[in-house]
C-alpha cells in the first residue's frame, strides 16, 4: 500500500491528516505518519502536492473526500501573538463532519480521531464537539503512536489480522529513526529534519518494506 501513488490507494484506505505543519509540530506528523504506514494505510495531507493554480480548499475538501479515514489535531487552536486563533484545523475537522452528515455512500461512514494536546481543552475553544471523544497525546510521539494505532485497530474488519500492539509499535518506529540515518546517507537526501514530506513517505515505506522482509527471514531461520 506505502508503494502505491496516492491517487490510486483506495478510500478504505486513505487516511487524511489534518494538522499543524510548522518546524515544532514535525516530530508529531512523523509518528503520525509512521504509525499509518504501519499499519497497512495510506496518510494523506495538504502536503501531498503544491499547485499555485488550485485554491487550497479546494483541494482538502477533495482529499476529505477521497479519505474514508482522518486524523484531526486540534492542539495549536490558539492565539498567535496578534490574539488572533488558528482555525485551519477547526475548518477542516468541519468539513469531515459536514461530508459525514450531508454527503451521500460512503462518506455517510467516514471515521474520525480528533486528538489535543491537554485533555478537554477544546470544550472552551470549541464546545460544538464536547459530546464526542477526544484522545489526548501530549505532545509526545509515542503517545501519537499509540492513539493511532489503538483507532485503527478498534475498526478493523473481523478477518483482518491484528496490527502489531503498541510496545512493537513504538519499539520499530525508534528502530527506524536509528537506521534512517545511515539510509538517507546511501540515497542522497536531506537529514530526516529537513526531508520533503514525499520523500518521508518513500522513505518510511521503503523502511516498513524492508523490516518486514528482514522479520520474515528472522522467522524461517
Amino acid at each position: 500500500m506505502a508503494r502505491l501513488p496516492a491517487a490510486k490507494v483506495p478510500a478504505a484506505r486513505s487516511v487524511f491528516i489534518n494538522c499543524p505543519f510548522d518546524n515544532e509540530y514535525r516530530p508529531i506528523l512523523r509518528a503520525m505518519i509512521f504509525t499509518i504506514l504501519a499499519s497497512g494505510y495510506r496518510p494523506r495531507c495538504a502536503l501531498d502536492s503544491c499547485d499555485g493554480a488550485e485554491v487550497r480548499v479546494t483541494r482538502i475538501a477533495a482529499l476529505i473526500g477521497a479519505c474514508d479515514w482522518a486524523v484531526h489535531d486540534l492542539s495549536r487552536v490558539e492565539s498567535n501573538v496578534d490574539g488572533v486563533p488558528r482555525l485551519n484545523m477547526s475548518m477542516e475537522l468541519g468539513l469531515h463532519l459536514g461530508a459525514r452528515v450531508f454527503g451521500t455512500g460512503r462518506q455517510r461512514h467516514k471515521r474520525a480521531l480528533i486528538l489535543d494536546s491537554v485533555a478537554h481543552r477544546y470544550d472552551a475553544a470549541l464546545s460544538d464537539i464536547s459530546g464526542q471523544d477526544i484522545e489526548v497525546h501530549a505532545n509526545n510521539p509515542d503517545d501519537v503512536i499509540g492513539c493511532i494505532r489503538n483507532w485503527l485497530s478498534e475498526h478493523r474488519g473481523a478477518a483482518e489480522r491484528p496490527l502489531p500492539g503498541v510496545t512493537a509499535m513504538r519499539a520499530d518506529y525508534r528502530l527506524f529513526q536509528v537506521e534512517i540515518v545511515g539510509v538517507l546517507r546511501i540515497q542522497r537526501l536531506d537529514s530526516l529534519e529537513n526531508l520533503s514530506h514525499n520523500d518521508l513517505l518513500w522513505t518510511i515505506g521503503d523502511w516498513i518494506d524492508k523490516r518486514a522482509v528482514r522479520r520474515a527471514d528472522d522467522l524461517a531461520a
